[in-house]
């Protein structure tokens, strides 16, 4: 019995010994991934894949904190869905604000980095200005080792749309489309009826100078500057006066806004309040005290707007509304979709937990999540076009105009292009020309000055 006893000690002895050797060694691999900076070379052997549709290890992780550098506060609810999924890993969001949002943002990079806190994670309008520093992370290897993207269909094109030099510096992580917002009570006031999603820009026109009554202080188009800004751009494409949003030519290198086709259109939309009046112009809504800046008031028949207006819409309004695409021009339909970038950060500490956040964005749970808050499905999918009908924030609208919008679009250009942040005054611009009534024909020395800049830039970059 005792020599028994003996053995089974030794025994415990040996086993005990055992995991004392190997928990060290899980540890340290552990903290070494979830704490590295660096990037292992596609390839390496042992490498954590750092794609998001991994399940959720069992092992032990240290708590990762990442930093998002962003200009929107609604995205908490999305967070918390990925924290769920990788309970290791918590995004925050690092709130920026300002016109020159981009250089903005580097400043905030280079503040945390100095205080030894870099972010991971940022929001992008334009890549120049972080080109320079060398601030952009290349996604490419991430994402080519990345097996839950393999088997995830997205638009011809959707990431190589922000490769520079065979670098992806950046990728859509939303779609944004645009819609026509359309008052319901408004239209059966007026005698009109909800037009098809095929109508034409002749349509729009007529329907908004037929509700239009100064008396009742109501009008046929909400004194937005996105009508300026967005749907006229919109419109130069759908009538062939411009191959690209943001009065674009073909190969995005420069501005064709001072073109004499593209002066028409912007002429026409100036019409809608110099002749119809059915847009109230800056003067008029001083006079009307605001009441018509807002389509939420109730006193206009059409807006423009995107995801960041629907959920107040429906929270808010006490009146019927309903969504119609951008009408059809001279050669094609085309609504407005704004692309959103994401980069992960060169000086991240978290490079791999950092991209996770990216991988997941095309996952369903979060792909349905943006469609219940009014953006694009990115993935294309059966599954995630029928959820459409299932969303509440699409009960009893026009669900087969949110569908056809996916397809029936402009990508609003932009981070490749060289000094683009810098040639956003073409909205302010075109804003004052339709809504002050500004001679069209003041943009022409604007546009030259802009197409020179970002030639030269270009130039610069490509070295």
């Amino acid at each position: 019995m005792k020599r028994s006893g003996r053995l089974l000690s030794a025994l415990l002895l040996v086993i005990v010994l055992m995991f004392t050797a190997i928990l060290p060694a899980c540890s340290g691999k552990n903290n070494e991934e979830a704490q590295s900076g660096s990037t292992p070379a596609p390839g390496t052997e042992g490498m954590s894949t750092p794609g998001a549709s991994e399940a959720p290890s069992e092992e032990k992780h240290d708590p990762v904190t990442l930093k998002l550098i962003t200009w929107n506060n609604t995205y908490q609810e999305l967070y918390d869905k990925f924290h769920a999924k990788y309970p290791w890993i918590t995004v925050e969001a690092d709130l920026v604000s300002g016109a020159d949002i981009d250089n903005t943002i580097v400043e905030r990079i280079a503040a945390l980095e100095s205080a030894g806190t870099p972010a991971d994670l940022a929001w992008l309008v334009d890549f120049t200005p972080f080109l320079k520093g060398g601030l952009l992370e290349d996604l490419k290897p991430y994402m080519d080792r990345d097996e839950s993207l393999k088997n995830v269909k997205l638009p011809e094109g959707f990431f190589e749309s922000m490769e520079i030099g065979g670098k992806r510096y950046a990728i859509p992580f939303v779609d944004v489309p645009m819609w026509v917002l359309v008052n319901k009570d408004l239209l059966d006031k007026y005698g009109l009826e909800m037009p098809p999603n095929d109508w034409t820009y002749d349509d729009f026109r007529r329907m908004a100078k037929a509700a239009t009554d100064p008396v009742a202080g109501e009008y046929g188009l909400t004194n937005n500057s996105l009508f300026a800004g967005h749907f006229t751009t919109a419109m130069a494409v759908a009538n062939g006066s411009a191959p690209n949003l943001a009065y674009m030519n073909e190969d995005l290198t420069q501005s064709i806004l001072n073109s004499p086709a593209v002066l028409a259109d912007i002429k026409w939309m100036q019409e809608l309040m110099t002749k119809d009046g059915s847009l109230p112009g800056y003067k008029k809504s001083a006079e009307l005290g605001g009441s018509v800046d807002k389509f939420i008031n109730g006193k206009t028949l059409f807006d423009i707007g995107g995801d960041w207006v629907l959920e107040p819409l429906s929270n808010e309004a006490k009146f019927q509304w309903d969504v119609l695409p951008f009408p059809r021009g001279k050669v094609k339909q085309s609504t407005y979709h704004i692309y959103g970038p994401i980069a992960l950060l060169a000086g991240s500490k978290y490079k791999d937990a950092a991209y996770k956040w990216i991988s997941f964005q095309f996952e369903m749970e979060a792909q349905k999540w943006k469609i219940d808050h009014g953006a694009n499905a990115s993935v294309i999918s059966d599954e995630l076009i029928a959820y459409i009908d299932q969303s509440p924030l699409w009960q009893g609208k026009n669900t087969s105009a949110v569908k056809l919008t996916k397809d029936m679009g402009s990508i609003a250009p932009g981070p490749t292009i060289p000094a683009f942040s810098e040639y956003m005054w073409w909205q302010p611009w075109v804003s004052e020309t339709i809504l002050d009534g500004k001679d069209p024909s003041s943009v022409i020395p604007l546009v030259e000055a802009w197409n020179k800049k970002t030639l030269q830039l270009r130039d610069e970059v490509s070295k």
